[in-house]
């Protein structure tokens, strides 16, 4: 299946699920769109497509193991947006685990991740 064949919840799970779960950065570089706008509360952040997945590699660096758990995945009925609440573990080099959880809002055009807004994260769970 190609980028362009994939809806934007799948490529949103994708991304989540074997992306950050299976490090898998090759599939990475096919989700992304040439920029990546990621928006939090206050600013937002235009990456290029190369400053995209490094990102990901940069952010496993710090770790063991990194997990993504999606507990709500909500497609928008405009076949763009995609919305997800999820938790992740994590366990450092040394030993530390931490859990942190948030909610994203992912807009996919033609198969690529082109924005994603996240209002922070926090350590712990969703209860």
């Amino acid at each position: 299946m190609t980028a362009a064949t994939r809806s934007a919840r799948e490529v949103v799970e994708l991304y989540n699920l074997v992306v950050w779960n299976e490090r898998d950065l090759e599939l990475a570089g096919e989700l992304f769109a040439d920029t990546v706008i990621r928006h939090e509360v206050g600013q937002a952040h235009t990456l290029t497509h190369a400053q995209a997945v490094q990102r990901i590699a940069d952010v496993w660096k710090l770790f063991d193991t990194l997990r993504f758990d999606l507990n709500v995945v909500v497609s928008g009925d405009d076949g763009e947006h995609v919305a997800i609440v999820y938790d992740s573990t994590m366990t450092t080099k040394d030993g530390t685990k931490l859990n942190v959880a948030s909610i994203e809002v992912f807009r996919v055009v033609a198969g690529k991740i082109i924005e994603v807004w996240n209002c922070g994260y926090k350590q712990g769970v969703w209860n």
